[in-house]
């Protein structure tokens, strides 16, 4: 039997740790509620020669497009009252993507067998979230595969959307500030050092900005290893930092604090709770369930401190909004629109309300960064080519005639 460790809080807050063995990780969860624990985390650690595993669950992340494809066209044939079973051989037939076709080959297999859908997509948990296994089960439960199905491809296609708007935000930014520095090297390791040469042939007595620029180019070509070195050394430390859950927390709390892009990371880690949690419970996962789900989803620490103290709350008999009365990154606004949800028992469609504005409101403000980034970026950048171009030029318009 497959064996699970897990992390949850019990009803005073207290963290408990501890293993479990059980059939699927859903049981686990179960198991831990029915104890009075809140499930934080629940990994299968169960060795891999045990677990039958294929292949393309140990190899790398199908592409999101060929998943919300995979998604699409099964939520077409189960729609149309096709078979699971024949459903997913149609697809195995059409698939080009190598690893996808070795993906459906093992979930059919499972279904064959006797699986249901959610228990064989588990087994593929890097082609496959929590938040889609968790949905799967509810669908197949509820007898609403097919539009949950749909749901799952609309989310993937509405996180992919937004990722690719912050690629393209900083895509430009990106290789104006690396050009700029290829050319400032250039310029100070190639150009300024034949002209400072000529000036130095001359006894010209030279002003101390481009003295300045002379120590600066002989250190850089004379000593560019110790500065490549520290920066490595440096880059290596702060990436050994960050892996802790001490240096992730400094981290992302540096991150929500920097202006604009604070912004935008803020109200998108916001967006990703209420569409989650939104989409889970629209259909029909659990409460307790949804919000385990969600706590895994938000990936910055500091907003992720706040939803873990979401599943004791509500275990208590308490509710999202006065769990989540006072927290600094929850506003106002939306904790008023969650607890009406809340009393109306629509909580699904405010989540999901709330999700879509603070997706537009992450596209704005993206805009409102980029807009700002490149100007800085010339500015900068003009700036230090402007003090190296004087450097340069300053001994031409100060050169004494008379010197030999």
């Amino acid at each position: 039997m497959p064996k699970y460790t897990y992390i949850a809080r019990d009803r005073k807050g207290e963290r408990i740790e501890g293993a479990l063995d059980a059939d699927d990780r859903q049981a686990v969860i179960g198991r831990l509620q029915t104890m009075g624990y809140f499930p934080i985390r629940v990994e299968d650690v169960t060795p891999k020669g045990r677990q039958g595993i294929s292949l393309a669950a140990l190899r790398g992340r199908v592409p999101t497009r060929h998943l919300v494809s995979f998604n699409r066209q099964l939520a077409d044939l189960v729609g149309a009252g096709i078979p699971l079973v024949k459903a997913l051989a149609i697809i195995l037939a059409q698939s080009q993507d190598p690893m996808l076709r070795e993906i459906v080959s093992d979930i059919n297999k499972s279904v064959q067998s006797g699986d249901s859908l959610a228990q064989a997509i588990r087994r593929h948990p890097k082609a496959f979230s929590p938040l889609a296994i968790a949905m799967v089960r509810a669908g197949e439960a509820g007898g609403m595969l097919d539009d949950v199905l749909q749901r799952l491809a609309d989310f993937a296609e509405s996180e992919e959307e937004l990722k690719g708007k912050v690629l393209a935000a900083m895509a430009y930014p990106s290789i104006m500030t690396l050009a700029g520095t290829v050319v400032i090297f250039i310029m100070l390791t190639v150009v300024m050092p034949k002209i400072t040469g000529v000036y130095q042939d001359l006894g010209q007595t030279l002003p101390d900005i481009t003295q300045l620029m002379i120590s600066i180019t002989d250190f850089i070509r004379g000593y560019w290893w110790i500065g490549l070195t520290i920066l490595v050394i440096f880059l290596f430390s702060m990436a050994r930092f960050v892996k802790t859950e001490e240096g992730r927390r400094l981290y992302d709390s540096v991150l929500l604090r920097i202006p604009v892009l604070g912004g935008v990371i803020h109200r998108r880690e916001l967006g990703l709770f209420s569409r989650t949690l939104g989409n889970l419970l629209r259909n029909g996962v659990p409460i307790l369930t949804a919000l385990e789900i969600t706590f895994e989803v938000i990936s910055n620490r500091v907003i992720r401190l706040e939803v873990e103290k979401l599943g004791p709350a509500v275990s208590q008999g308490g509710n999202i909004a006065g769990a989540l009365h006072g927290s600094p990154w929850f506003p106002d606004g939306i904790l008023s629109m969650i607890a009406v949800g809340e009393e109306t028992a629509q909580l699904d469609r405010v989540l999901l309300k709330i999700s879509e504005t603070c997706e537009r409101e992450v596209d704005r403000s993206l805009k409102v960064l980029t807009s700002l980034i490149e100007p800085i970026i010339i500015l900068v950048l003009g700036v230090v080519v402007g003090f190296i171009v004087i450097a340069m030029m300053l001994p031409i318009m100060s050169l004494d005639p008379s010197a030999e």
